[in-house]
């Protein structure tokens, strides 16, 4: 539904698990992507005027921007999208039905390749 699936996991953890401001490795732990995509795509966010950053010593910090006149449908959007989306898999889990096989999160870089 969004550009990128790193996009859609980022949008998940600032506005569905933590509103808190989060830094980018932080971000980039909890959806298990490189820091430098993580950077990307906040980057493009900070554009947007969704997220706002700050400076901590050497680190960013991200936290929506809730003036923002977008934040508030893009997480009505974020959550009725893929908050039904967790409550599934977690149910599935909670059941005892086995949990969704993982997806490769890395893909490996275009000179590490072998085809």
């Amino acid at each position: 539904m969004l550009r990128t699936e790193t996009l859609k996991e980022l949008l998940v953890e600032l506005f569905l698990r933590s509103e808190k401001p989060r830094s980018l490795s932080d971000l980039a732990r909890a959806i298990d992507v490189d820091q430098t995509t993580v950077m990307r795509e906040v980057n493009r966010l900070l554009e947007t005027g969704v997220v706002m950053e700050e400076r901590v010593g050497r680190s960013r910090t991200i936290a929506i921007d809730h003036s923002s006149p977008m934040a508030g449908p893009l997480q009505d959007l974020v959550r009725l999208a893929y908050s039904a989306q967790d409550a599934e898999t977690s149910d599935s889990i909670a059941s005892g039905a086995a949990p969704p096989a993982p997806r490769p999160r890395r893909r490996p870089l275009p000179s590490q390749r072998r085809d």
